[in-house]
């Protein structure tokens, strides 16, 4: 991804910054630290980063247990990140989330990628709209449900949960291409018949 070209903030972006950066935690001071300089530390990132920050099209926080981490500990709520309303792909994944409640306010996502968690609902994304692609496999998710209103979706990635119906999906996901659902040892194979005759798609199991 083409590095963005930033004019140089202003004293009221300054300000903002600095009060945001104030108000975070510091398990998400470290979070940001670690990702964007490689650090471990809890000290306010440089002005150019933090201003490089607020203006990133795409995060990734990967824990530690991930193939290729970017964080040396595990992340247990989406805080840092519900003020940054520029970016369109967020990856926060091999964390310890057990709920995504609020993401909701991150209404501008179009890529959200939060597998290997411990996510038991979903509630808060059927306010992403313009959400296109939604990975979330290897959770404790039982109900697509709130995916239901996601017409814009191309890619769904819901292997290894605990989903024993795919209703939340339907006809009216007419721009889903790629639904992966299996393995998930609570879903019948007749519902993933039922899915594929109604979409006209082939569902794909997990490599």
């Amino acid at each position: 991804m083409a590095e963005v070209l930033l004019s140089p903030p202003t004293a009221v972006e300054i300000e903002h910054y600095q009060q945001w950066w104030n108000r975070l935690s510091n398990p998400w001071k470290q979070a940001f630290n670690e990702i964007m300089l490689q650090r471990s530390s809890i000290e306010e990132l440089p002005l150019v980063t933090l201003h490089h920050l607020w203006n990133s099209p795409a995060l990734r926080f990967a824990g530690p247990k991930a193939p290729y981490p970017n964080m040396s500990f595990e992340l247990d709520n989406l805080d840092g990140v519900l003020e940054l309303k520029k970016v369109h792909i967020l990856v926060i994944t091999y964390q310890r989330l057990r709920g995504i409640k609020d993401i909701q306010h991150l209404t501008q996502l179009k890529s959200l990628f939060v597998f290997d968690n411990e996510i038991q609902s979903l509630a808060g994304v059927e306010k992403l709209i313009d959400l296109e692609e939604f990975y979330f496999q290897a959770n404790q998710i039982s109900s697509l449900a709130p995916i239901s209103n996601l017409i814009k979706l191309h890619t769904v990635y819901c292997a290894d949960n605990l989903i024993a119906s795919l209703e939340g999906i339907g006809s009216q996901h007419k721009a889903l291409k790629q639904l992966i659902c299996t393995p998930n040892p609570n879903l019948p194979h007749s519902e993933v018949l039922r899915i594929e005759q109604e979409l006209g798609i082939r569902i794909k199991g997990a490599m």
